[in-house]
């Protein structure tokens, strides 16, 4: 029996919480670290705020719109969870192992193989959890297969490009 959980959540959702002011926090904390971080030195913060404030009622306004932002981030939370539990299972693993992570970052490629595959990671979350509603993407097995194919094709020509050609001589001037 989960007591008074269930009340809390359910309270929570019939105030709006959930459609309305976490929509709008979360705009609000995301649209002022964004413009802390990149207009530092042109705007005050005051402007900052302001923008930041403004822009997030307009979220708040959209999410009244759209009930399905509400399922997206339950989605998507959920999703992230499940997925980062499983990494952090992995890395535990590894290190019973004696594996180093830092000893993998050592060597360029796999920095960027790694890179990839997180932002691969998230591309799969983001859809997962339903954030293909907001495009308007053929999502059938034939668009993944492709996908999938471009991918390995990118990691393969990158792979390739990497190598370079360090045992030819360099070629002098005559």
């Amino acid at each position: 029996m989960a007591g008074g959980f269930d009340q809390l959540i359910a309270n929570m959702q019939s105030m709006g919480f959930f459609q309305f002011l976490f929509p709008f926090l979360l705009a609000l904390a995301i649209l002022y670290g964004v413009m802390s971080l990149t207009l530092r030195d042109r705007l005050p913060k005051s402007a900052m705020g302001v923008i930041s404030l403004v822009i997030s009622f307009f979220v708040m306004l959209y999410s009244s719109w759209n009930t399905m932002i509400v399922q997206f981030f339950a989605n998507i939370s959920g999703t992230w969870l499940i997925v980062a539990s499983g990494i952090l299972f992995v890395l535990i693993l590894l290190g019973l192992t004696g594996f180093k992570m830092d000893e993998l970052f050592k060597n360029d490629k796999a920095k960027w193989i790694t890179i990839l595959v997180v932002v691969f990671i998230g591309i799969l979350i983001f859809f997962g959890a339903g954030g293909g509603m907001f495009f308007n993407l053929p999502l059938t097995s034939d668009f993944w297969t492709i996908l999938f194919f471009v991918a390995i094709l990118a990691i393969v020509v990158f792979w390739m490009g990497q190598e370079g050609d360090k045992g030819a001589p360099a070629s002098t001037p005559h």
